[in-house]
């Protein structure tokens, strides 16, 4: 009986499908997961998947499984994308656009559509996903970022349903899809999303480019990464009995041995039957190949050139013979199980075998097939990305080098047109490594060589590599002595990537110097443009008069050569100079209100949108931001760029939510921001919700929540001070009680954080408000060396609009702690919580200020008074984000006897109840009935571990001693509650 070709069932993998099965389970319960299959050829990765995918699309998969259809719940969505060897630079989103194509067709171009959202991103996806674009469009339909637009619909998409998405042998993808990776697992925005990845362990070397791609992936926690390892003798013997059943075991011993346990070569061995064994591995491989006639082995060889499959009309049209010398030869090398029917083509059962196979090429046949295939490919297929790259790729490799030039400049054409910066940058490379090879390169071209070096700086710079971008730049000043608009563009660029490496403002300095000698003769609008972003960059990089000088220039050369985008962005610089050097934000927003009516592309106008936004919350103008933030975000989302341009607005739009006490829509802003951003970037999003958290009163909620992305804080804090401060701000704040503790040295630390060079003028000021909080209560003043640095700050701020307040706030704070007559304290913190209701400082600074005016009333004899405002504290508070306060002001009625007489005294009980957790209520309710924490946990089902950590959490909210005052608190709230 001859041998099966393969296993009928897969031999172990046990572990590796349950990992498989595990984070499909969790995508479908709304965690979405991404899982890395690594592995070394042959070892089975591609039969793992194919096991895991008849599990999971199987009808009746698990009775009860997430993953089981229903009608209200259909089953998952499969779209596969095998990512095909079209050279080291490929087509852009190539396997994506398969991916895609299975989308449209599992659910249809209107719920494309409708996951797609906007016009932006459909007009995008169109030249991806043919038929989806509304024919009733309008033309000039502005297409967003391609790759912006797939997360976009793998989003929506999986808003209904459970997306799997699998990326077959990720060592041949191109640059645009290994970039769109990157970026979908550290995100992963979809609500129900499962992507399975594949690649092969052995040909990933450290030059190799997906590798730092894996190393990014290796940092975030949603990657699952599983590793398919050879066979143990057991399971190579388990295989062979499948294969092949009652051989001596001590041939299956061999067998073993001589596979290496890895599956294919099993199968390849167990083929072989009697025949002697090969020498070497190659041969093995090379084995049924070697079994065929002449033209079956003709057929073969020529399908390696092409790749792992190749469709019927191209092996037609360069195989060279007759249709039906080719059909017997393809149908012998089907039944040898060498290649197998694929869709319109054939496809090798293994790569393996087409590897070899194609190092049996003779080096003429091998320059004669290739160039049948770029001919034919180059003549029919041209309007195809993948098949534009692979002509380039066929021209090379048939030796016919200005071919291959002017291939990659068509394919680098198509590239720039599907806006894949990546594919385009390594095109770019290609043609810079071909340039002087070939005759006429400049003509081919169409452009020049420092202008490629410059394109592919550019591109690198849009993909966030600066270190490739500063490469591209420093190789096109090598070869660009004499064009001073394109060697001025290239300093910029190379004074900007320096930056960007090195977080300093003191690289290379005088190249912006030269930059600007090279432009200003220049009679060109072109270089008038260039020459105000040049002087923009010198502007962020001075200070004082030089500063003011470069902005002023940068306008008016902005205006002279009538360029809005140029003139956006000098207007800017100017905005950011006026609330840095001469920090006055208010005067900072008129720039940028200009700015903002220019005529700008959406990318363009969300940068000034960012800008103006974060301008009105440092300027302490809350609410105008939360409307000016929430537009300018609508417009991202509607141009179909919302990763790029719309995560920093949301972010500000959050805070400004938050400030103005609308906590349920700032989190959905700020979870937004965290999603959409880069791990590090992510952090200051973590930071805003830790803030919340705090001042929420849910510390527990604050330290796991800290405690699961420490390592994330640690990074983003370590390039950037600025953050660092405010992350020394939200620390002292979480620090912070009603009587102000010996909390000297988280002063101290807050105030030196906030001190660093490139901390910001709004960071320091609040450093120093928590710094006084911290350290300055009546009756209790801080440390002198503190209190000293305090002075210190106070004397040095400017007369504006938030410095002012927040300085009127800081000495009411420090009159406190220095016993200042009663009567004066009220007045100060009145004319404070006044100023305050308006706007101009958080809602958390406003309850604060609020309990220190209860307090001074308190000392002033204004009991009634004090009672009523702690009383609103209380009821208020809570609603607004704020229950740390509601707290607060429950502890200081309470202390100072108010809470048992009175309206004021049973609304600040309310108050003080409404804060607690429906869970917090139900065990409170349980605690004034008299139960002990084990009946507790049996009447909620609860551990009595876990009632004893919320009783303790009850007892710190509501500001209770003990569980007797927490019972009768409870009991004075329902009483007054209750009807009379």
């Amino acid at each position: 009986m001859p041998a099966l070709s393969s296993s009928p069932r897969m031999v172990g993998r046990h572990n590796e499908l349950a990992a498989l099965l595990e984070a499909f389970d969790e995508g479908a319960a709304g965690h979405p997961r991404t899982v890395v299959v690594r592995g070394e050829a042959g070892v089975g990765k591609t039969r793992l998947v194919q096991e895991f995918l008849a599990l999971v699309t199987t009808d009746d998969f698990g009775s009860g499984h997430p993953a089981a259809a229903t009608d209200d719940a259909p089953g998952p969505v499969v779209a596969f994308g095998q990512c095909v060897d079209l050279g080291p630079i490929g087509a852009p989103f190539g396997p994506i656009r398969r991916v895609l194509r299975d989308l449209h067709d599992a659910v249809g171009t209107d719920a494309l559509r409708e996951a797609a959202g906007s016009a932006a991103a459909i007009a995008s996806l169109a030249a991806l996903v043919p038929g989806i674009a509304d024919a009733t469009a309008e033309p000039e339909e502005a297409a967003g970022e391609f790759a912006e637009a797939i997360e976009v619909l793998l989003e929506g998409l999986s808003r209904r349903r459970h997306v799997v998405v699998l990326l077959e042998d990720l060592q041949w993808a191109d640059a645009a899809t290994m970039a769109l990776l990157k970026t979908l697992a550290s995100t992963l925005r979809g609500r129900r999303l499962t992507i399975v990845a594949t690649y092969r362990s052995d040909d990933i070397d450290r030059f190799h480019p997906l590798r730092p791609v894996l190393a990014e992936l290796d940092r975030t926690r949603s990657v699952v990464r599983v590793e398919v390892l050879p066979l143990t003798l057991d399971e190579v013997a388990e295989q062979v009995d499948q294969l092949a059943g009652g051989l001596d075991p001590r041939v299956v011993d061999a067998l073993a041995k001589r596979s290496g346990g890895i599956p294919f070569l099993v199968e390849e061995l167990v083929d072989l039957g009697d025949r002697a064994l090969p020498d070497t591995l190659r041969e093995l491989v090379l084995a049924r190949y070697m079994r065929l006639g002449a033209d079956a082995q003709q057929v073969v060889r020529t399908m390696a050139a092409g790749g792992v499959h190749v469709d019927d009309d191209v092996l037609a049209a360069v195989a060279m013979l007759d249709e039906r010398t080719r059909d017997v030869a393809v149908r012998e090398a089907i039944d040898t199980r060498v290649i197998a029917a694929d869709g319109a083509g054939y496809a090798f059962r293994h790569a393996l075998t087409r590897e070899a196979v194609e190092a049996e090429m003779l080096p003429s046949e091998r320059v004669r097939v290739h160039r049948r295939y770029a001919e034919h490919l180059g003549a029919h297929r041209s309007d195809s990305p993948d098949d534009a790259s692979a002509v380039a790729e066929h021209w090379l490799a048939a030796r016919d080098l200005p071919a291959a030039f002017d291939a990659t400049v068509a394919a680098l054409r198509q590239s720039r047109t599907r806006f894949s910066p990546a594919t385009s940058a390594k095109l770019a490379e290609r043609l810079a490594e071909l340039w002087g090879q070939v005759p006429d390169a400049e003509a081919r071209a169409g452009t020049t060589l420092p202008a490629l070096h410059l394109d592919a700086a550019q591109a690198w710079h849009d993909l966030g590599d600066a270190e490739r971008a500063l490469r591209s730049a420093n190789e096109g000043l090598a070869v660009c002595p004499d064009d001073p608009l394109i060697r001025a563009a290239l300093i910029r660029q190379r004074y900007v990537q320096t930056f960007n490496l090195e977080h300093t403002h003191t690289s290379q300095p005088a190249d912006l110097d030269e930059a600007v000698a090279l432009l200003e003769d220049v009679d060109d609008p072109r270089a008038r443009v260039l020459l105000s972003r040049v002087l923009t960059n010198m502007a962020i990089d001075e200070h004082g008069t030089d500063a003011a000088e470069h902005a002023a220039r940068a306008i008016a050369l902005a205006e002279e050569a009538g360029d809005d985008a140029a003139l956006a962005v000098a207007l800017t610089v100017e905005a950011w100079r006026l609330a840095g050097d001469e920090e006055q934000e208010s005067a900072a927003l008129a720039p940028l209100e200009r700015a903002v009516a220019l005529r700008l592309d959406p990318s363009m106008r969300a940068y000034v949108g960012n800008a103006l936004t974060h301008m009105l919350v440092s300027a302490g103008r809350l609410r105008e931001a939360v409307v000016v933030g929430t537009q300018h975000y609508e417009d991202v989302v509607r141009a179909g760029i919302e990763r790029g341009s719309g995560a920093a607005i949301a972010q500000s739009v959050a805070f400004a939510l938050f400030a103005t006490g609308e906590p349920e829509a700032a989190l959905q802003y700020a979870r937004r921001a965290r999603r959409l951003m880069s791990q590090a970037d992510a952090a200051s999003a973590l930071r805003l919700l830790s803030s919340h958290l705090t001042w929420d009163d849910r510390p527990r909620e604050r330290d796991d929540l800290l405690a699961a992305e420490r390592g994330r804080i640690d990074e983003a804090q370590r390039p950037h001070s600025e953050k660092a401060a405010w992350w020394a701000v939200e620390r002292a704040d979480a620090a912070l009680t009603l009587h102000a503790q010996e909390r000297t040295n988280a002063a101290t630390a807050v105030l030196a954080a906030a001190e660093q060079s490139e901390s910001g003028r709004t960071a320091r000021r609040y450093a120093v408000l928590t710094a006084a909080l911290l350290t300055h209560s009546p009756g209790r003043r801080g440390d002198a060396e503190v209190r000293a640095h305090i002075e210190r700050a106070l004397d040095g701020w400017p007369d504006n609009e938030l410095a002012g307040r927040v300085s009127r706030f800081v000495r009411a704070v420090l009159a406190d702690g220095d016993g200042a007559p009663a009567d004066e304290r009220v007045a100060a913190w009145r004319a404070i919580v006044d100023e305050l209701t308006t706007g101009g400082m958080p809602t958390w600074h406003l309850q604060t200020a609020r309990c220190r005016l209860a307090w001074a009333l308190i000392d002033a004899g204004e009991r009634d008074a004090a009672a009523d405002l702690l009383a609103a504290v209380t009821a208020e508070a809570p609603a607004l984000g704020v229950a740390r306060a509601a707290r607060w002001a429950a502890e200081l009625a309470a202390q100072a006897r108010l809470a048992p007489a009175g309206t004021a005294a049973a609304e600040a009980s309310a108050g003080v109840i409404a804060s607690l957790t429906p869970r917090e209520l139900q065990v409170l309710e349980l605690v004034a009935e008299g139960l002990t924490n084990p009946q507790i946990g049996q009447r909620l089902f609860i551990s009595p571990k876990t009632a004893s950590v919320h009783v303790s959490a009850i007892l710190a909210k509501i500001g209770a001693a003990n569980r007797a005052e927490a019972a009768a608190l409870y009991s004075a709230t329902t009483s007054a509650a209750s009807p009379a």
